[in-house]
């Protein structure tokens, strides 16, 4: 097994092969600037790194270790995604874009203009729908890529940074990033946001805890079942005793059903005598 470690906002990246219990061979391989998104290419057994603020993406061999080449783009990179031969960027701000690469050549073959910071692209399994985050317009796009039928945009209810797609390509989970609205009420929460692919409507938005804000990523279950999203929790109605044992600012993971659409649960991941856990990305093996 190996297991790769993305340290945003610096600039290295490091491996490690597993072997049992025990790490061996570690190797570093050192990038432009500030790797913050990954995409696999099993068939090839290449990794594609985001260089965000260095607006290219590196791809390295996972055989050798070393960057082979770099695809560079008009901004910066927030998120990446393989469909077949293609590779999916997502880059820029006020102007985002969607550039799509063939993995072949190297070269660039189509780019679309999409919304302003687009993030975490995804692609149903059977190829037909792109799905993309436009954090700040507050919006979902969706796109036919076996037609030319134009973006569909829903509204979400503030910055989505993070969406993943149920294996059956009936879901798309989509996490916002913070509570929309006034945060000096008695409930301040952002949601997670459900959009039904067959109809591209959104069906449901479920609360994560009070004090919940800054969420990162979210990922579901191999058996569709669940979603689980990384984010921050706020003890802002408690007294500021014991700040040093994590009571007032604590990171957790959040369970949805999937099935019934509503939170499971809400699992704090510090540990209380070691310091803050800080999770960005969430993956389920198979």
């Amino acid at each position: 097994m190996l297991i790769i470690l993305a340290l945003y906002p610096v600039s290295p990246f490091f491996f490690a092969e597993s072997n049992s219990n025990s790490y061996t061979n570690p190797a570093q391989v050192q990038f432009r600037a500030s790797p913050a998104a990954l995409a696999f290419d099993t068939r090839e057994n290449h990794l594609y790194v985001a260089e965000q603020t260095a607006n290219s993406v590196a791809d390295v061999d996972l055989n050798s270790k070393l960057v082979v080449r770099n695809f560079d783009v008009n901004g910066p990179v927030y998120g990446l995604t393989i469909n077949g031969n293609d590779l999916y960027v997502t880059s820029g701000r006020a102007n985002g874009r969607v550039d799509i690469f063939d993995l072949a050549t190297g070269q660039e073959i189509h780019s679309m203009a999409v919304g302003h910071t687009p993030m975490s692209p995804k692609i149903t399994s059977d190829g037909h729908w792109l799905v993309i985050c436009n954090r700040f317009n507050n919006t979902v796009g969706i796109k036919s890529l076996t037609s030319n039928d134009p973006w569909i945009e829903l509204p979400v209810p503030r910055e989505p940074v993070a969406a993943a797609i149920t294996p059956d390509d009936s879901l798309a989970v989509v996490a916002n990033h913070l509570q929309a609205g006034r945060s000096d009420v008695n409930f301040v929460a952002p949601v997670v946001s459900l959009i039904d692919m067959a109809s591209q409507s959104k069906i449901k938005d479920i609360s994560l805890p009070n004090g919940s804000s800054g969420v990162r990523d979210v990922c579901i279950s191999p058996d569709g079942r669940y979603a689980y999203l990384t984010h921050l929790i706020g003890r802002y109605q408690m007294p500021t005793t014991q700040v040093d044992r994590g009571w007032m600012n604590t990171n957790a993971i959040s369970i949805i059903d999937l099935q019934s659409y509503r939170r499971l649960a809400s699992v704090l991941l510090d540990d209380v005598d070691m310091g803050a856990a800080n999770p960005w990305g969430v993956t389920c093996s198979p």
